[in-house]
């Protein structure tokens, strides 16, 4: 089977979202005193895979990043050494982790979509971790999904309703049934419209065409000098400075400002994704008894 490299995180609302999860993978590392990191193979990030370590392994962390090719070992191999880390990228195909060393802190990210069995795959990744798991899916909650689904359905259609593991009551038995879930957070809540594109959905590729023409037409319209505005590639990857972060990552950070830091109900139908921080520690008697979501 063929697979298809991404070379690039390509426009705002990615670097935005990679912007917020590198802030979020960075404090729960610290709270945890994470030494050592594994994240893929299945990455849902519309950039550049498997390089959700790049903050940890800059200070040192021993990480280790699954991709699901060698052609995209060697592009985000590249992104660790160029952004001043040091990483174990590894080639892996298939969904079999059983094989795989354990680490203190794995995480998965948006893979749900991916996989054929996500509760599976979710629950093998949550047994490779000896401290905790950071676990990131869409917000079913957020407006613009809510949007589309009500003029989906004033046509009759139920074909853009998010599917069901986006949702905490899918996610959180599973969850609970590793660990103890100790936080349920909402982020990447930008100010503009964003289009919920989940991997493998049918209801998300209609989406992502409808996006991509939008990003074609105004590209057109602004000429070739402008398409080539937040383009991030191994050798410009400004999130942690350098090349692209003063003269124009940080800029238009400042400039669109987003609502990451409103009230929880802001958040929850401002927010592309959330997430879910579960200790994998051995549990309490207390612990054990305690199956409910945490909001």
């Amino acid at each position: 089977m063929t697979t298809s490299v991404i070379d690039r995180d390509y426009g705002l609302g990615s670097a935005y979202e990679r912007y917020c999860f590198y802030q979020w993978v960075d404090r729960v590392a610290a709270e945890y005193k994470v030494q050592s990191m594994l994240e893929g193979p299945k990455d849902g990030m519309s950039g550049i895979p498997g390089v959700h370590g790049v903050g940890l392994a800059r200070r040192g962390v021993a990480v280790t990043s699954l991709v699901t090719s060698r052609d995209q070992q060697a592009v985000t191999q590249e992104v660790y050494e160029r952004a001043g880390g040091h990483a174990t990228v590894l080639a892996y195909e298939g969904e079999d982790l059983t094989n795989l060393d354990r680490h203190e802190m794995v995480i998965s990210y948006h893979a749900a979509g991916l996989v054929a069995d996500w509760p599976s795959y979710l629950a093998k990744l949550c047994k490779l971790a000896t401290k905790v798991v950071l676990v990131t899916i869409r917000n079913p909650d957020n407006w613009t999904v809510r949007l589309l689904q009500a003029g989906a359905r004033i046509t009759g259609s139920r074909e853009l309703d998010p599917p069901n593991e986006w949702s905490t009551e899918a996610l959180a038995p599973l969850l609970w049934s590793a660990g103890i879930v100790k936080a349920h957070e909402y982020f990447d809540c930008p100010w503009w419209p964003d289009l919920q594109l989940g991997p493998g959905q049918g209801w998300a590729n209609r989406a992502r065409s409808l996006a991509r023409l939008e990003v074609k037409t105004s590209y057109a319209a602004q000429g070739a000098s402008k398409a080539e505005k937040h383009v991030y590639t191994p050798d410009r990857w400004p999130y942690f400075g350098g090349p692209g972060w003063h003269d124009e990552l940080l800029p238009a950070l400042l400039l669109h400002p987003g609502f990451d830091g409103a009230s929880a109900r802001v958040r929850r139908i401002a927010a592309h994704l959330h997430g879910f921080v579960v200790e994998v520690a051995p549990r309490t008697p207390q612990g054990r008894r305690k199956m409910s979501v945490v909001s």
